[in-house]
């Protein structure tokens, strides 16, 4: 996808990932809709980035993504504004095995919430003009075991997962909307800053698993992923790696039995 014109929006963009992911988009000269509940950090990251581009070319909404009917609204909010979508980037995520039906709600629900409302947006039957959705899972989508963080696991599983199944070309072909995930290593962002409050007793082996990895991302190696994800028009279903080890690479599957 060219990026000049082209309208994006973002949830949990108020910092980390979905901060930049913005900011790379907006110097390529797309319009970025900025979702996040935190509205302190929403408003710094939206006029830090009307300073930058211009107001006309940027928006921070406020928005939980577990409530339906603001996320809906949100939406509504940034097509009305900027005149229709070709980019949602459901980036919104928490590491949280305390409150874990929250982390489930953040990290699965809501991103699949997400899909389907990008997809109502975006799609061609209805009058849209098709686009893109980008999930970002985790690395630990695609690892066997944590086994500090298994609701953590298991949410950013399903995002690979129902990603793949939205990607099939039986669903592009109705709407016109590809649907692609990233999964990053662990990312030098304040996700990665666990406590016992947050992860419970087992808190200190998640620091162990980063380890284990080689040690944190820098942000800006999953920017460079994003954005190659973003331009690459020949994608669909495609499950993005962003390690230390490998670099920026796609897991290969085995073609579909059926």
């Amino acid at each position: 996808m060219a990026l000049m014109g082209k309208v994006a929006l973002i949830t949990g963009a108020a910092q980390g990932l979905g901060k930049a992911f913005s900011e790379a988009l907006l110097k390529r000269g797309a319009r970025v809709a900025m979702l996040d509940m935190k509205p302190e950090e929403g408003e710094r990251t939206g006029q830090e980035m009307a300073e930058k581009f211009g107001p006309e070319n940027s928006r921070f909404i406020q928005c939980d993504v577990t409530a339906s009917e603001q996320l809906d609204g949100a939406f509504d909010k940034a097509s009305s504004h900027f005149g229709g979508l070709d980019l949602v980037v459901n980036n919104a995520g928490i590491l949280n095995e305390v409150q874990w039906e929250r982390c489930l709600a953040i990290n699965l629900e809501a991103v699949i919430r997400g899909t389907f409302t990008g997809l109502n947006h975006m799609s061609t039957q209805n009058g849209g003009r098709g686009g893109h959705i980008i999930n970002v899972a985790s690395i630990a989508g695609l690892l066997s075991s944590i086994p500090a963080a298994p609701v953590y696991t298991a949410s950013k599983h399903g995002v690979v997962a129902a990603s793949r199944c939205m990607g099939h070309a039986m669903h592009y072909k109705r709407h016109g909307v590809r649907v692609n995930v990233i999964c990053p290593s662990f990312t030098d962002t304040d996700i990665v800053k666990v406590t016992e409050d947050s992860m419970g007793k087992d808190f200190w082996m998640v620091p162990k698993t980063y380890e284990k990895l080689g040690g944190l991302l820098p942000v800006s190696t999953v920017v460079e992923g994003f954005l190659q994800l973003v331009e690459d028009e020949t994608r669909n279903g495609a499950v993005m790696r962003v390690t230390l080890a490998k670099g920026i690479d796609f897991k290969k599957y085995r073609e579909d039995m059926f």
